[in-house]
């Protein structure tokens, strides 16, 4: 197997049918040849040839239970006739990336009760715990950016405002910009540590800079779709800070 196709459409491997229909959209418009320049038209068109392939596959249940069957079989393989041998650190990071997209999957489509009374929170944790061995104790496996993307996605959701936990949750998103700036997650990432800035931080001014960065080069985009919400928030609250601050005026 030569080509991934959740990296060809951006996804992961347990994305959902509608995060993988988005994907299809988004990345549709951006290799389709007439949205394309003449001089890129035979990159264009290479590129949406192999869009179109992967998601005919991936939005095929049966289709996709076979690749990603076939797909775990030949990473294992890899793994098992390295020319050194079996690499152990890769396999165990394998393994539990694995165990986190489990409890993560679990934890995402707990009943609305289970998530009222919090008992959906051990799933999140043990995916968290999972994600964060990878990228703490194999930081050289190819999981290792994927399980730092996903600690950080369910991090940032976690109610905690204590300050070790916002410091252990910033030196993260550090980690990430420092060794995984370019790479597929970047923007998400981005938009979380903006989330982050707002939200736990109140740092509204740094997350306007995220913003304005994200707004320049992300225009068509899911990412652009969130990062303008955030901006509509942001405006909000900038709103009630000059009506506070006008009655304040006023009664001076």
């Amino acid at each position: 197997m030569n080509e991934d196709y959740y990296k060809i459409m951006e996804v992961h491997p347990k994305a959902g049918i509608e995060m993988i229909d988005k994907a299809y959209r988004t990345l549709a418009m951006r290799y389709h040849p007439a949205k394309n320049l003449p001089s890129r038209l035979a990159w264009a068109e290479e590129k949406f040839k192999q869009l179109s392939l992967a998601y005919s596959v991936l939005k095929d249940p049966v289709q996709r239970r076979e690749y990603d069957r076939t797909r775990l079989s030949t990473e294992m393989h890899h793994v098992r006739t390295a020319p050194n041998g079996p690499d152990i650190g890769e396999e165990e990071a394998y393994f539990q990336y694995r165990i986190g997209c489990e409890h993560a999957e679990k934890a995402q489509k707990a009943p609305p009760l289970n998530i009222l009374f919090g008992k959906s929170e051990s799933d999140r944790e043990k995916a968290r715990e999972a994600f964060e061995t990878v990228f703490r104790k194999y930081p050289g496996s190819k999981y290792a950016e994927e399980a730092l993307y996903r600690w950080l996605l369910l991090s940032n959701r976690m109610p905690d405002h204590s300050e070790a936990f916002l410091k252990k949750l910033e030196e993260c998103f550090e980690i990430y910009a420092d060794n995984y700036s370019s790479g597929p997650w970047s923007a998400e990432v981005k938009l979380e540590f903006a989330r982050f800035r707002i939200l736990k931080k109140k740092d509204t001014r740094e997350a306007k800079k995220i913003i304005h960065y994200l707004r320049t080069y992300y225009s068509d985009s899911d990412v652009r779709r969130e990062t303008e919400v955030l901006a509509e928030y942001l405006e909000g609250l900038d709103q009630k800070k000059n009506r506070h601050r006008a009655r304040e005026r006023v009664r001076g």
